[in-house]
């Protein structure tokens, strides 16, 4: 039994879930710490997450596991994409700074061309060259929405919101990535 195909694929998927799971009990621990609840702390947990899959993904070799991760990503994109747009970016709308406006547009113009691209991923046989370039692409389209995130929307965000304020904002959006979520396992 050692050694097998299944054992190895066994191995990869639970590698996968322990990624995801770990992030998901971060926010499920009794004795959270406030911190861990700020609006910035959750995104960022959310870009490590999809980052782990992504390399993840790199790693697979057999069209069946690239297909369900590729599943998790691209679930994980909406649920993420979906609280930003319905709390985050609102919330960093009314900071009453002209940069943050330009950062939310900015910011949902690539999410629109994330979507593109998970949607093109997704129409493409896993086991071609062409499923890993397109994943590649996308990786990389995310990988420069995250620098701008976190390296300039996020400081302003934090400099112009009480810890409070980002904690009460974490709150709302943890409360709607747990009922997104929820509707993801009752669909599948």
């Amino acid at each position: 039994m050692f050694g097998s195909k299944n054992t190895r694929h066994g191995g990869l998927i639970a590698l996968i879930g322990g990624a995801v799971a770990s992030g998901v009990a971060i926010l499920s621990f009794p004795a959270l710490k406030k911190r861990a609840l700020r609006a910035t702390t959750i995104l960022k947990k959310d870009h490590r997450v999809v980052s782990g899959l992504f390399w993840t993904l790199q790693q697979a070799t057999v069209p069946s596991i690239r297909q369900a991760i590729f599943n998790k990503i691209q679930t994980e994109l909406d649920v993420h994409a979906t609280v930003e747009e319905e709390i985050f970016y609102p919330a960093v709308r009314n900071l009453y700074s002209g940069n943050a406006e330009a950062q939310v547009e900015e910011a949902r113009r690539e999410h629109e061309q994330i979507r593109t691209l998970c949607n093109e991923v997704a129409s493409i046989d896993p086991s071609s060259f062409r499923f890993m370039s397109k994943a590649n692409e996308l990786k990389e389209t995310i990988d420069h929405h995250v620098e701008e995130e976190e390296n300039e929307m996020f400081p302003l965000v934090q400099r112009m919101m009480s810890n409070d304020e980002l904690f009460n904002l974490g709150r709302r959006m943890h409360d709607r990535k747990y009922q997104l979520e929820e509707r993801e396992r009752v669909a599948a």
